[in-house]
């Protein structure tokens, strides 16, 4: 198998921006950074090339979306991760000309959040794409004296047919792992090789009620 060495970027949304029960900000991913406008505030910046941070033209009622194309080549992401001054964050050691989709397929993070104990979330997104797409949330604490993941909840997208659907679950940080203090949403696209479109994510918290009958009713999928 082969290695992918990724850099681990970690930046904590400010305090500001916990409002209401909303806790993921610029989750529509409309709000350019106020100090780099190549990429959304709160949001990681895309390299250009397999993450670009675009309109859908199929869809202009969305806005900006992200879109994960997992159609270039190793050595192309390569190339354009150097160029974009990411190579600390990304790095394949022997980039080969297959799509990257055949081998690690590509991420893109929000920054992180701080997790409340006790408190239960819902991540709830819109996505266009095949079956290779997926919603990580990962949430991070202490252990052994070192910040490591301690838990995360994934959404396996099914695939849309061309048409935006919007995928929901729920998820409990602190009861499975106490630890947990910070947490970032992760969207992944991978095989087959193609187009991946992403927008609207909310992370918001929820009721314990409500995640009780959430648990029970699953991944949930609607038209839009």
């Amino acid at each position: 198998m082969k290695c992918l060495l990724i850099g681990v970027s970690l930046w904590v949304v400010g305090a500001a921006w916990a409002q209401t029960n909303v806790v993921l900000p610029n989750g529509g991913l409309e709000r350019p950074d106020p100090v780099d406008a190549r990429k959304p505030a709160d949001w990681a910046l895309p390299d250009g090339l397999g993450v670009q941070w675009t309109h859908d033209a199929a869809a202009p009622q969305h806005g900006k979306c992200l879109r994960l194309d997992t159609t270039p080549s190793e050595q192309q992401m390569q190339a354009q991760w150097t160029k974009m001054g990411l190579t600390n964050i990304w790095h394949i050691p022997k980039p080969a000309p297959n799509a990257i989709a055949d081998t690690y397929g590509l991420s893109y993070d929000s920054a992180l959040i701080p997790v409340k104990s006790g408190q239960a979330y819902r991540i709830t997104f819109d996505y266009k794409g095949a079956a290779g797409g997926k919603v990580w949330v990962r949430c991070y604490g202490v252990f052994d004296g070192e910040r490591r993941q301690r838990y995360e909840k994934v959404v396996a997208c099914e695939p849309t047919a061309g048409q935006w659907l919007t995928f929901s679950t729920v998820l409990h940080p602190t009861l499975h792992r106490p630890d947990c203090t910070l947490m970032k949403v992760m969207l992944f696209a991978t095989h087959p090789a193609g187009q991946y479109w992403f927008d609207n994510i909310r992370l918001v918290e929820i009721s314990a009620e409500e995640y009780a009958r959430a648990k029970s009713a699953g991944t949930q999928k609607r038209g839009r």
